[in-house]
């Protein structure tokens, strides 16, 4: 563990001015010394001659403490950090990546698998907001990672990325592009954008290609390869050459670029340079709106004003005269009792709510809060369901407003009125899921009340009345015989005390049977853990292993895939 690991400076350029200001004290303070009077007068009388004032040295050393200080203060030092939600925007990104084996053509050096890597690995370090999906096609198509805001994941498998990996050996990009839009939610379509990666397209391409602009999704296509192509050279050194002859893959730059166009994509070539490529999945629509993220950030907390209680008590006592007067001043001046931190003077009410959240009070944080939804939330926190919707009920206006007003009208047992307010935001948004949930939930809870206030209603049957004395004998008969059962019941429970007590060493075994069960699961457990260090991480490996898992679950429908004759690039 290092210094930086419990501390940290925001502003650290401040702390250049502590050298800087004991080097102008320095200066400013020096004296030179008067040799001609040491050489002139006795020693013993130089003290009595010179005027030597230590007590000035000490406050001018006292000073430069105190302001090296604040110096730090305002260098932003911090010794505590707290996490914090991240936000991401709304925006999708989907890489839909070919991965057929004309990917190792060398006509773009050293071959076109590693510039499809380095054309992605920039676009997802760049500017590119919100989530991120990974698929790749060859033959057929996988999902290699769902929607992900880490891009470290990505990156992560598309370095693991090889045609050689792929189950079924070809170029779907049909295939690709359905795997695609299932992972497209029909509400997000318009912030979603496909970035396709090929070097060759195909006739039956084309029908998905303008499904994809139907559904309103931004479609950037980057073509990798020249219209001349080159030899697919494989890892091993060997090039492929099926039948004997050397297979040469070409690129259709023009067709690829006309189809994107005239199905409403962006069309984008491998040798873009850096701010083209970053205009890629730039063309969705954009939306303000932004939702919580998976990944929390760490924040440090400043304490620099604590640095700067030294400097300013020094302060006083440069000017004591007049702080002697200001303290007279405050202790003859009457004053209320107050337990808020000067601190708390320069901060707004909403400020100070915020730090009571955070303190975990509640019951503080509402009364102080000015923004009514936030003052709402602290009074649903503590349970004040009637007043949280007497604080919602003026000001909703949303889907969301009207589902909070619900849920504090529910909690608040007034179930006709929280039925109308989830009505409201169905009304507003019907597709708010969690409004129609508690919809759904609120009306069977009001018609149970109904129904259990029908019953309470209902007349009585008057015979009840009637058969009470024949009840009290048959109970004083019922409690005689309950006497006997409990008596019965003492005589089988001493019974089975005895049974108990000759099963004893039968169960001591059992339990010594059972801690070596124990002990035994431990060792296999610590033998596993052992056993599974020395795997090694191979991301290739584990990424062939998944998708070939993928493959053999749809096995059925890839039959007929990978038939005699059939182009495997």
């Amino acid at each position: 563990m290092t210094l930086f690991d419990w501390i940290h400076f925001t502003r650290p350029d401040w702390l250049l001015l502590i050298p800087i200001i004991w080097f102008l004290s320095r200066l400013i303070h020096f004296k030179p010394t008067n040799n001609a009077i040491k050489s002139t007068v006795a020693p013993h009388l130089l003290p009595y001659l010179t005027n030597v004032q230590n007590s000035q040295g000490a406050q001018r050393w006292l000073g430069l403490t105190c302001i090296s200080l604040l110096v730090i203060g305002l260098s932003g030092i911090s010794f505590s950090k707290t996490q914090t939600p991240l936000y991401t925007a709304n925006q999708k990104t989907v890489f839909i990546v070919d991965q057929s084996l004309s990917l190792y053509a060398t006509d773009i050096r050293p071959n076109r698998l590693t510039r499809v890597k380095q054309i992605m690995r920039d676009i997802i370090n760049g500017s590119l907001e919100g989530d991120f999906a990974l698929v790749a096609y060859a033959g057929d198509a996988y999902i290699v990672s769902p929607y992900t805001q880490d891009r470290e994941t990505l990156t992560h498998f598309l370095v693991a990325l090889d045609p050689l990996i792929m189950p079924i050996y070809g170029s779907n990009l049909a295939d690709g592009l359905r795997q695609a839009l299932t992972l497209v939610d029909p509400k997000d379509a318009p912030y979603t954008t496909f970035v396709v990666l090929t070097d060759d397209l195909q006739d039956k391409d084309v029908p998905l290609l303008s499904q994809v602009a139907e559904q309103h999704i931004a479609l950037d296509v980057i073509s990798v390869g020249t219209p001349e192509g080159a030899p697919m050279q494989l890892p091993d050194g060997r090039t492929l050459r099926p039948q004997g002859i050397t297979a040469i893959p070409k690129t259709p730059i023009e067709q690829i670029e006309q189809v994107t166009l005239e199905v409403g994509g962006h069309y984008y070539s491998h040798n873009s340079d850096i701010s083209t490529l970053g205009e890629i999945g730039q063309h969705a629509q954009q939306t303000s709106e932004a939702r919580s993220s998976d990944i929390t950030g760490i924040t440090w907390q400043e304490q620099g004003h604590w640095f700067a209680l030294p400097f300013l008590a020094w302060l006083l006592w440069q000017f004591r005269s007049a702080a002697l007067i200001a303290l007279v001043i405050i202790v003859l001046n009457p004053f209320t009792p107050s337990y808020a931190s000067p601190l708390d003077w320069f901060k707004t009410n909403d400020q100070k709510a915020q730090q009571a959240v955070n303190q975990g009070d509640w019951e503080s944080a509402a009364k102080l809060f000015d923004d009514p939804h936030w003052k709402a939330a602290s009074q649903y926190a503590q349970g004040a369901y009637a007043d949280t919707a007497k604080t919602i009920a003026p000001l909703a206006n949303s889907a969301s407003d009207f589902y909070n007003l619900g849920n504090a009208l529910a909690m608040s047992e007034d179930l006709p009125a929280a039925l109308e307010a989830y009505k409201q935001a169905l009304k507003l948004n019907p597709d708010f899921k969690e409004a129609k949930e508690n919809l759904d939930y609120a009306q069977k809870q009001l018609e149970k009340q109904q129904s259990k206030e029908d019953s309470d209603n209902s007349p009585k049957d008057n015979t009840n009345e009637n058969s009470q004395a024949p009840q009290s004998n048959s109970d004083n008969q019922k409690s005689d015989d309950s006497n006997k059962d409990s008596e019965n019941s003492e005589q089988k429970q001493d019974n089975n005390s005895e049974k108990q007590d000759n099963q004893n060493p039968e169960q001591g075994a059992a339990q010594v049977e059972s801690k070596a069960d124990n002990t035994s699961s431990m060792e296999e457990q610590q033998a596993l853990e052992q056993w599974l260090r020395q795997i090694q991480d191979d991301p290739g490996t584990l990424l062939q292993r998944k998708l070939w898992y993928l493959h053999q679950e749809r096995r059925n429908e890839n039959r007929f895939k990978q038939e005699e004759g059939q182009q495997p690039w």
